[in-house]
């Protein structure tokens, strides 16, 4: 889904995230994800697939899985959804893609470029490790977080739409799963991997939102499916206060019944009444923005 700047957002209010000394448990991997994740941070990239390097990468890490007796299931993404709600995005990927790969042939150092044969090789060594794993029909993030939450189990992802998710045992964000460093801690006989937990909870009590209201916070913020700004009503965080000596800038909704927070269209001036109710609901006037005071925009 690509929810649009919540990842930084999340990484700017680290509290909400917890340290977490993983193992002994089930884990529900999001395949692509971590196979890019895996493939971008190991292997070279300009000389089209670097494959043996790559099969080597996947065994160390599913090994550092089972010596902390971390029992993985791998679900992959299957084809396009069959009713092109993502076509835009898949259009924009595609593109940057080629974009990329012209740049690699120029000799440009520092793009990232996943080779066409990655997938397959990624499900061979899975084969062979005798890990086991699934392919969705389509995307795959609504079977993982259900599996995940039926086996009562966390997600391991790098894609910021499991912070949505509500999955009770949590999501532990692969950019903070350090499973080169497992170790034994002195209080513990078994080996354990270092990494950082996130739950729903610990963000809505952070920012005092209904869990519930989670899906129409991602909708607000925009995503590979919603982009309210091209549907006519894009959000403007604003902030209307004085700033204070170290303060942080607070935006908020500056919804007013006889003034459009959006460009209204010419042919009808009224505001939609439902953007104020959904402000008011997600309390958008707890979230603090760092980094620059003239960020008017959070889409």
């Amino acid at each position: 889904m690509g929810i649009k700047g919540l990842a930084n957002f999340i990484g700017d209010h680290g509290e909400i995230l917890t340290n977490y000394n993983f193992r002994n448990s089930k884990v529900v991997i999001d395949g692509c994800n971590i196979y890019h994740s895996l493939y971008l941070t190991s292997c070279d990239q300009q000389h089209g697939g670097d494959y043996d390097v790559f099969e080597d990468q996947v065994c160390k890490f599913f090994k550092a899985l089972r010596d902390c007796s971390i029992d993985p299931y791998v679900i992959i993404d299957g084809g396009s959804d069959p009713t092109d709600k993502k076509f835009e995005t898949v259009r924009k990927r595609a593109e940057s893609k080629i974009d990329t790969a012209n740049m690699l042939s120029k000799g440009l150092r520092g793009a990232r470029l996943i080779p066409t044969s990655a997938r397959q090789v990624f499900k061979q060594v899975l084969s062979s490790l005798g890990v086991p794993f699934a392919q969705a029909l389509s995307e795959a993030d609504q079977e993982i977080a259900s599996l995940a939450q039926k086996w009562k189990c966390p997600v391991l992802s790098n894609d910021n739409d499991f912070y949505i998710f509500d999955i009770q045992a949590g999501y532990l964000p692969f950019y903070h799963f350090q499973w080169q460093n497992a170790s034994v801690q002195r209080w513990s006989s078994q080996n354990d991997i270092p990494c950082k937990r996130y739950t729903t909870t610990s963000f809505c009590r952070h920012f005092n939102i209904n869990r519930q209201l989670l899906p129409v916070f991602a909708a607000i913020t925009g995503n590979d499916y919603v982009n309210l700004y091209k549907m006519g009503f894009p959000i403007r965080w604003k902030d209307n206060s004085p700033m204070e000596p170290k303060r942080k800038p607070t935006y908020t909704c500056p919804y007013q019944p006889t003034q459009p927070v959006w460009d209204p269209d010419p042919e009808n001036k009224q505001p939609n009444p439902f953007l104020p109710i959904v402000c008011s609901s997600l309390s958008v006037k707890r979230f603090h923005f760092q980094g620059r005071r003239n960020r008017k925009r959070f889409i």
